[in-house]
């Protein structure tokens, strides 16, 4: 279940997001308006590939902002973002 915090965040970061893909972009405006003690919950990268691992409330995030825009979001690789960048 997401709490209530995040839902309101969620719903924020997709006013002004319109259709990005990217879950690393959505993840990172969403905590942005978060407390730390919220922040806690996200997953964090790879200590040594530096590649992001999603955790099952990030999956039901992600659900819920497809729910709201209709927008899948995606989890790319670390390469796949420093080549969609340039």
């Amino acid at each position: 279940m997401i709490p209530d915090k995040i839902k309101e965040q969620v719903e924020f970061v997709a006013s002004y997001t319109g259709d990005c893909d990217d879950w690393v972009t959505i993840k990172k405006e969403i905590m942005k308006g978060l407390p730390p003690a919220i922040r806690k919950n996200f997953s964090t990268r790879d200590p040594k590939t530096k590649e992001q691992n999603l955790n099952d409330l990030e999956k039901e995030i992600i659900n819920y902002h497809r729910e709201q825009t209709g927008v899948r979001l995606i989890l790319r690789s670390l390469d796949e973002r420093r080549h969609r960048n340039t």
